[in-house]
Order: C-alpha cells, then structure tokens, then sequence
C-alpha cells in the first residue's frame, strides 16, 4: 500500500483553508467595488493607499466591460496590501452619513407638503416659524403660491422655494448643533 505523505499537520493548523482565502479575496474585491463607486471626493477623505486610488482613477477611465473587471481584480490584488477594517469602518461612516441626509431630505418634503397643503395656515406654519426663526409671512405667502401653482398642476416654482427656504434653515440648525 502506498502512503502519502502530506507534511506535517502541523504545519496546517492556524492557516486559513483555500476556500477561506478565496472569501476574504472576494470580500475585498467588494469592498473595492464600493470604493469605486464613490464620489472623487469622498475617495480623498478616505485617505487611501497611493497605489489604490490610482488603480480607481483608472478604472474610471476605461470603457471596455472586461478592461474594466480585470483593473476590478486588481483592485482587489491592491487591497490584499491594506488592512481592509479601517476601510470598512469608513464606508459604514458613509453609509450612515447618507443615510441621515435621506432621513433630512424626507423630513423637509414632509414639512413642505404640509405646509402646501395646509396653504400656509396651521401647526406646520407654527412650528417652522418657532423652530428655525423663519419669516411667516414670507412662508405663508410662498406656501399658498404652491398650493395654487400644485391645483394648476403646473410645476411648482413656489414649492421649490419653499423647499430651499426649508432646507437652509434647517442645515442652519445642523451646523449650530
């Protein structure tokens, strides 16, 4: 009977399988795909290995579907350098980051809304007023202007600034707090 040898098992222990290997390769060609995604901004506060955001600039130039998913391997191949946890713990920044601005940006349609549809009367007008220190004349005037520009079903110029009157103050708000 033939053995064979495979080394010592000791050798093994503490290493990680080829599945493994090729999981933690997948995860960070993901991570690379969101870090292509971002805005050339949000890539600079980042602050990011020299080496990858230039492999991202170019990606970013090319225009054939498979240039592209080679330059997306190597991307990955770069990030095999890095350590990925910090770049994790700054996209999920991100994330949340964007994801109050969304929860902002649907707060202020809803004040608007309600403000249209209240036509500059009620609680609505009240609270803006208290909150952000807004003219309520000027928020009366520019609510009922969109209310009828909404019942003409034309565009609602009005209700675009009231919209910009609204997220102003309330950016505003934000940098005091």
């Amino acid at each position: 009977m033939t053995e064979f040898a495979h080394g010592n098992e000791e050798d093994w222990e503490g290493r990680p399988s080829k599945s493994q290997l090729k999981r933690d390769m997948v995860a960070l060609q993901e991570l690379g795909e969101s870090l292509i995604a971002l805005a050339p901004e949000q890539l600079e506060r980042l602050d990011l290995h020299e080496d990858l955001v230039e492999a991202i600039r170019f990606f970013h130039t090319l225009k054939d579907k498979e240039a592209r998913r080679r330059q997306q391997q190597f991307i990955g191949t770069v990030m095999r350098k890095i350590d990925p946890v910090p770049l994790r713990e700054a996209l999920d920044e991100l994330d949340q980051l964007r994801f109050h601005q969304a929860e902002a940006f649907h707060q202020l349609e809803i004040w608007r809304d309600a403000l249209v549809d209240g036509a500059g009367d009620g609680d609505v007008l009240t609270e803006m007023v208290g909150r952000f220190g807004l003219d309520p004349q000027k928020l009366r005037q520019l609510s009922k202007l969109a209310a009828v520009e909404k019942a003409a079903g034309k565009p609602s110029k009005n209700g675009r600034a009231l919209f910009r009157m609204l997220r102003q103050s309330f950016e505003r708000e934000q940098a005091g707090n």
